[in-house]
């Protein structure tokens, strides 16, 4: 590896570091600005702040907590910071050759070595794009994410050295869990809540990772697609289960834009799924198999998006 490139890849390293701080430290501080309202001969303050397309608005009386006003100062700090932070990174992964690892190239050695995981994330939508004819957006992150089920049935094998030979550095997330990146991309690893509210890294001892505990995802394990390719084979969610996926995490998304993210590529799956009669039947089947309440929210949003897709499910 080139010093130049080594460079680049321990600087990206470090921002991204900072930029996971930073996300932290501003999701614990509060939102919005500090307005006032002169009554008569007394003022009002009003803490205020967006909701989507709503403003919403909260009274404080006749004086503004200070602790509120330094909360608030401190975050319109950092969201200027993170805003530096990312443009650093995108001049650096323009930087960096891309070329020397593809996302492809992680997929197949661990499919090589024996490692059994999902494919999960933004990855997964282009390989049913092209695998099953579907049309869909492709929106592709750095963030490569495997899902590794627990209890884990594959080889053991050491992560860690495995990825070093490809240029990778280990890092940890503030939970504990494990990432590794190389200046291009983060790959890092997920697994099934085990308890509602839990969410400390799981030891993954056979793979010597430690995976972050997620709700829902457990569900992305059930009857996963086998993609075959010339000398390995991986998989990846069925799309009518990823689609019901996107739409339940959405509920918990703490920015509208990942929220707008996550439906977006739950209503261009359901679309592409209706064209197809064989493909449709199995995702309606399966939404019968989904807990009552899980239902209900998935129902409510798909009768918004496509109102038609769930008229036919009682047939099958």
């Amino acid at each position: 590896m080139s010093v130049v490139r080594k460079t680049l890849q321990e600087n990206y390293i470090y921002f991204i570091k900072e930029l996971t701080r930073i996300d932290e430290e501003i999701s614990r501080l509060p939102v919005g600005s500090i307005s006032e309202k002169k009554i008569g001969n007394s003022s009002y303050y009003y803490q205020q702040w967006r909701d989507g397309k709503k403003v919403k608005s909260v009274s404080l009386g006749t004086e503004a907590p200070s602790n509120l006003l330094d909360g608030i100062n401190k975050r319109r700090l950092l969201e200027k910071q993170r805003k530096d932070i990312l443009d650093n990174i995108r001049v650096i992964s323009r930087a960096i050759d891309t070329q020397k690892v593809t996302a492809e190239e992680i997929i197949k050695i661990f499919s090589q070595h024996g490692i059994k995981t999902i494919l999960i994330g933004s990855y997964c939508i282009p390989v049913m794009k092209e695998g099953l004819g579907l049309n869909l957006p492709t929106i592709r992150t750095q963030d490569i994410d495997f899902l590794v089920t627990i209890p884990y049935k594959g080889k053991e094998v050491d992560v860690e050295s495995i990825l070093k030979t490809m240029g990778f550095s280990i890092g940890f997330n503030s939970d504990g869990s494990t990432y590794f990146s190389n200046g291009v991309f983060k790959v890092e690893f997920l697994t099934p809540e085990k308890g509602k509210g839990n969410d400390k890294a799981i030891s993954i001892k056979p793979l010597k990772i430690r995976a972050t505990p997620l709700r829902y995802v457990q569900m992305l394990s059930e009857h996963p697609l086998k993609m075959e390719q010339d000398n390995y084979t991986y998989f990846v969610p069925n799309p009518w289960v990823l689609a019901y996926h996107k739409i339940l995490v959405s509920r918990n998304r703490k920015t509208k834009d990942k929220k707008d993210k996550d439906l977006l590529q739950a209503v261009a799956l359901l679309r592409e799924i209706r064209k197809k009669p064989d493909l449709l039947k199995k995702a309606l089947s399966y939404f019968e198999t989904l807990p009552d309440k899980w239902k209900k929210f998935i129902k409510m949003q798909i009768d918004e998006y496509i109102p038609d897709f769930l008229a036919d499910r009682l047939l099958y």
